[in-house]
């Protein structure tokens, strides 16, 4: 990726994120309809973020990275996906010394329509790229489990808001060790540790 096509994009750090997060609390940048998956997913970007812990095996393994990564991030504040995996993931990448990573928002300029997802533009994606912008790695929107629980469940014809409250239950009593279990075995494979 040249210096160019970079800038093209939307990329922020998280306080930027958050920022804009607060601004859309206010209104004006989401439809209105939004309001009440803003807030709730806050609270649920926040707890997580405040609350996990990577284990001792990911930290040990983490540690041993040795070669520069940029880690991207697409996302949106009112995506109750990214609201459960995003903090996580914030908090794996913090234990990776040559790691940076970078949030962009999907529908502002991302990168989202080079990962479609099963043709559609699922959130959170994140995209682990070599210091000269190659792609190592591609996850997203979710953790096998999630998508077999939100899958079945699609199957089964349950109404949106019963789907909701069941897969974000099943984040609640989860609390990231999923997703962590994915990026440990990802980690080992992608820089062969």
């Amino acid at each position: 990726m040249t210096l160019n096509s970079f800038h093209r994009y939307n990329f922020m750090n998280l306080n930027d994120y958050l920022s804009h997060w607060d601004k859309a609390l206010e209104g004006g940048i989401y439809l209105e309809s939004y309001a009440d998956y803003l807030s709730l997913n806050r609270v649920r970007f926040n707890r997580n973020y405040k609350t996990f812990k990577a284990s001792e095996e990911f930290v040990k393994v983490s540690q041993r990275v040795s070669f520069p990564t940029n880690w991207i991030i697409i996302t949106e504040p009112w995506c109750g996906d990214a609201a459960q995996s995003v903090p996580v993931l914030l908090r794996l990448i913090e234990h990776i010394p040559s790691a940076s990573y970078s949030l962009s928002l999907r529908d502002q300029r991302s990168l989202i329509d080079q990962y479609l997802t099963n043709g559609g533009k699922g959130i959170p994606k994140v995209i682990v790229r070599d210091d000269q912008g190659n792609d190592l790695m591609v996850w997203g929107p979710r953790t096998h489990q999630a998508q077999e629980l939100f899958n079945g469940l699609k199957a089964q014809g349950v109404e949106l808001h019963v789907l909701h409250e069941s897969l974000h239950g099943w984040y609640a009593k989860d609390q990231g060790k999923s997703l962590e279990y994915e990026f440990l075995a990802l980690v080992q494979n992608l820089f062969k540790l």
